[in-house]
């Protein structure tokens, strides 16, 4: 048997999912014994009381808690160093995040440093870099999306910037992913739009570059689809009326299929260039995605027609012509949904300049590892290329 067919599956631990999930999170820290619970949010999530239920329901539990509340948005080395301090002080046994991607990630790189030891960016995963391996006494960690969009409620990795180099890095693997997941949508009905939809698109670039990769894990490829489809008929209807309860559940189950997806099937050229446009020019994770995606879809096209094909029918383009015809349909269904939901189209109105270009496309080919299973093979001059054509 050769390398080539076999196929290798990271799925999630525990996940509750559906409106009244979270009333679930003090059960289920006591359930991994926690004595005393280290909560982590961003300032807003606070701010718009979503951590009330979740502090609620431990209370009811019996358990105790210390409320960590100083998130950045694209978590950087920094800040987690900072939370570690924290956690630690706190002598809690258990995690529970409760945010959007940045948040997750933020708990996820605080369980791995505070278990191993050391600085964060010790474990970043880089070329020819030996990382220091996770500890073995890591804490449970319980995971709460107030977004749909990163899917990081039920993936291996966290991504992490390193502010003096403006890189962006992935720390984990298999043994990072929470050990249990709630995902509740009626945390996100007071979701604004704009958000909304930039989550929405993270989404959905994780379930395309996840259908298309080169990894081969055929178990999953229904199920991503399906996460497409989701998309493709929820995000309009989620944004222009936040508070569609069928929308958001829709939503929600499309960001953890995509989350799914992408930790076996890992991602393409698309991360690679969106990850630069937030450490350069802090472009929102989503929206990077959503600038990027239809150009290194138009790009990528040639070396998985079929495939593509698909996506354009899940996402509602006509099913008639030929396999190109098909494919490119769904680039234009890709356009049209990023317009429709009201996200920039264009690198120029996202802060993004041109002198940024060249440092980017050499990140983005040189550093970054999520175009090794891009459809077609990219270069640094072809990441420079796309980027231009956004631009």
């Amino acid at each position: 048997m050769t390398t080539q067919s076999l196929s290798y599956y990271i799925w999630p631990g525990q996940v509750h999912f559906g409106f009244g999930a979270v009333e679930l999170v003090g059960r289920e820290a006591k359930a991994l014994a926690a004595g005393h619970v280290f909560v982590i949010a961003d300032p807003g999530v606070v701010a718009a009381g979503l951590t009330e239920p979740v502090t609620a329901s431990l209370k009811a539990a019996g358990l105790g808690y210390d409320l960590y509340d100083r998130v950045v948005p694209n978590p950087d080395t920094e800040s987690v160093d900072a939370a570690v301090i924290a956690f630690k002080e706190s002598k809690a046994d258990c995690v529970v995040a409760i945010g959007g991607g940045s948040g997750l990630d933020t708990a996820k790189g605080v369980r791995l440093a505070a278990g191993g030891g050391g600085k964060i960016a010790e474990y970043a995963l880089m070329l020819g870099k030996k990382t220091r391996p996770p500890g073995r006494q890591m804490v449970p960690m319980i995971a709460v999306p107030t977004t749909a969009g990163t899917g990081a409620e039920v993936t291996p990795w966290a991504v992490i910037t390193e502010l003096s180099r403006k890189l962006k890095m992935g720390v984990g693997g298999a043994f990072l992913v929470p050990t249990i997941a709630v995902i509740d949508p009626e945390l996100m009905l007071t979701l604004p739009p704009f958000l909304t939809a930039a989550t929405g698109m993270d989404a959905l670039t994780h379930c395309i570059e996840a259908y298309v990769s080169t990894n081969d894990n055929p178990a999953l490829d229904p199920m991503i689809l399906h996460g497409i489809e989701l998309i493709g008929r929820s995000l309009r209807v989620a944004v222009a009326q936040k508070k569609n309860r069928e929308a958001r559940r829709e939503m929600a189950l499309a960001a953890m299929i995509g989350g799914i997806g992408i930790s076996s099937k890992w991602l393409g050229a698309c991360h690679s260039l969106a990850h630069q446009l937030s450490s350069f020019a802090d472009v929102q994770h989503g929206v990077a995605n959503a600038i990027m995606l239809p150009h290194q879809m138009a790009y990528s096209m040639v070396g998985a027609l079929e495939r593509y094909a698909r996506v354009g029918e899940a996402l509602g383009a006509p099913a008639a012509g030929s396999v190109r015809q098909r494919a490119e349909r769904a680039v234009e269904a890709v356009r049209e949904l990023n317009v429709d939901v009201g996200l920039p189209t264009r690198l120029r109105d996202v802060g993004v300049t041109e002198e940024m270009i060249k440092g980017m496309a050499y990140n983005a080919y040189k550093i970054d590892l999520n175009w090794w299973t891009n459809p077609r093979t990219v270069s640094e001059a072809v990441m420079e290329q796309l980027y231009r054509e956004a631009f």
